[in-house]
């Protein structure tokens, strides 16, 4: 555990409640009074039924608070994907929204509202080693498959974890789910944590390979998998696309190490099988009559499309996404608030907004841990650098699938109250073609260049939806070029990472005093060497 706070047991005892954690994430009340009708008294965690209540965490399961407090904010305003209200305090970051991004993943938080509660992601993990570590060897064999792809889950947040603050405390984190003593947990180097996540996902890989599911767990399995409903394959080529994202992340400051690793994966499809279609992605679409992504307060809220990313990047180009990402204003078209706006201009208005039908009226917008796009644009960059395959075609592919998957995201939009009314969009070949073909798209140039396409459009990949990876791959990679706003405050440009939680200074301090000279708004992360 990171604070031991005096709610900690209160929070965490008995298998972390259990008080969030239903039968299945669409079941919603009944099934839960089924399950927990007086969850309490509950002496035991379910292996199953703690794997299924990782999906309630309100960073994985889309939520308003996420986008307003941190994607919108922060990681998606710092990546020039949002355009803040400019102010002298507009760098300045709000305690209570970082804090509320750490105890997510620790330990989260109850209620039954997710857009603002939901499960800790390692209290869940925690409490899961501890249920399983009890069981004998033939009922460990029958769980081990939760065990597994719990661990994929816990990859993916706690290396978002270290790319928003850095080391962090994992290894003896939460420790009242695992020895049932109060302890004080140090702070993991975050590269060496890194290391640990990326050497798991290749153990769960191997695991896959060969992995069958239990007779008596393949129903539940289906029903608890909010991703991909049991299908094993498509786990393991998440974990592996996945695997691949970190290796990438720190191949600038430990490139032969990734190099040779993503050599080995690269070279060994079918060993490494990674995410190569959009019905492969791992996505969490939502249940909109009982479970939506009410997300239209977060929209309306930071609603101007960025100049750049509108006008630079997409309609110079023609780009077929527009169209399902933003909405023109009715006077002024396809425009965007200016880097170097005023609060006046922002204001008085103009500009085009998110698009109504994919994102501000739709209880559908589904969590986006990873695309095929993204998997794409990675081997496109790995291969133009070490020249292990041929960079355009992956290129290419990754635009093909980056189309498919807005429209997609479109054209499965639940409408929110029947508050808007859209027509359905289909993608144009002929757009579709001449947007590759455009001089800001097309893979030509030098390296240099080429590299500044595929970090760009995989910028553009991310989008809102994936804002906390955009913003790590522009302190990565510097790229795209945006230009973001000065401000006039005592914070003139935005910070590279986020401050600890004054709760870690005043419960953890001995822990904390070690990492303490790190904990200033410039120190950056290990992979940040840009």
């Amino acid at each position: 555990m990171t604070k031991q706070r005096k709610l900690m047991k209160k929070l965490l005892i008995n298998a972390a409640l259990l008080l969030l954690l239903v039968g299945s994430f669409s079941s919603c009340k009944k099934k839960a009074e089924e399950d927990y009708q007086n969850p309490e008294l509950t002496t035991s965690g379910n292996i199953g039924k703690l794997f299924a209540g990782m999906f309630f965490n309100k960073r994985i399961h889309p939520s308003y608070w996420d986008y307003y407090t941190i994607l919108q904010s922060y990681s998606g305003a710092y990546s020039g994907l949002v355009s803040l209200v400019p102010s002298s305090t507009m760098y300045q970051t709000t305690s209570s929204y970082t804090d509320g991004r750490w105890t997510d993943f620790y330990n989260g938080s109850t209620g039954t509202d997710y857009n603002y509660n939901g499960p800790g992601i390692l209290n869940n993990y925690r409490e899961m080693q501890t249920t399983y570590n009890g069981l004998s060897t033939a009922d460990q064999a029958d769980q081990a498959v939760y065990m597994n792809l719990a661990k994929v889950i816990v990859a993916d947040q706690a290396a978002q974890m270290v790319d928003l603050w850095g080391d962090i405390p994992f290894s003896k984190a939460n420790s009242l789910n695992s020895s049932r003593q109060v302890e004080f947990a140090a702070y993991d180097d975050a590269a060496a944590l890194y290391d640990t996540l990326i050497a798991n996902l290749d153990q769960v890989n191997t695991f896959l390979t060969t992995a069958t599911v239990a007779a008596t767990e393949s129903g539940n399995l289906k029903l608890y998998d909010r991703i991909y409903s049991g299908d094993l394959t498509l786990w393991r080529r998440y974990a592996n696309s996945l695997r691949l994202r970190l290796l990438m992340r720190i191949s600038n400051v430990s490139e032969s190490k990734a190099q040779a690793a993503v050599t080995t994966m690269l070279n060994n499809p079918g060993t490494y099988p990674l995410i190569s279609s959009n019905d492969q992605s791992a996505l969490l679409w939502e249940s909109p009559t009982t479970l939506v992504s009410d997300l239209l307060s977060a929209f309306t809220s930071f609603p101007y499309a960025p100049k750049f990313l509108l006008e630079d990047v997409l309609v110079a180009n023609n780009d077929p996404r527009t169209k399902v990402m933003f909405d023109p204003d009715t006077a002024n078209g396809y425009k965007g608030f200016p880097y170097n706006g005023t609060s006046t201009e922002y204001s008085n208005g103009g500009y085009a907004s998110f698009d109504s039908a994919t994102f501000f009226y739709n209880y559908n917008v589904p969590g986006v841990l990873f695309t095929a796009a993204e998997a794409s644009f990675l081997q496109a960059e790995a291969y133009e650098r070490w020249g292990l395959g041929t960079a355009a075609t992956a290129y290419t592919a990754g635009l093909d699938q980056s189309v498919a998957f807005f429209y997609m995201m479109n054209t499965k939009a639940f409408n929110r109250s029947n508050q808007y009314k859209w027509a359905t969009l289909s993608v144009n070949t002929d757009t579709v073609a001449l947007w590759k073909a455009a001089s800001g798209v097309a893979y030509t140039g030098t390296t240099t260049e080429k590299l500044a396409k595929i970090y760009t459009q995989k910028w553009v990949n991310f989008f809102i939806m994936q804002a906390n990876q955009a913003w790590s791959e522009y302190r990565r990679t510097g790229y795209p070029a945006i230009q973001l706003p000065v401000s006039a405050g005592i914070q003139a440009n935005p910070p590279v990472r986020f401050l600890y939680p004054s709760n870690e200074s005043l419960y953890n301090t001995a822990n904390y005093n070690a990492v303490k000279s790190k904990d200033t708004r410039d120190t950056k992360i290990f992979w940040d060497v840009n």
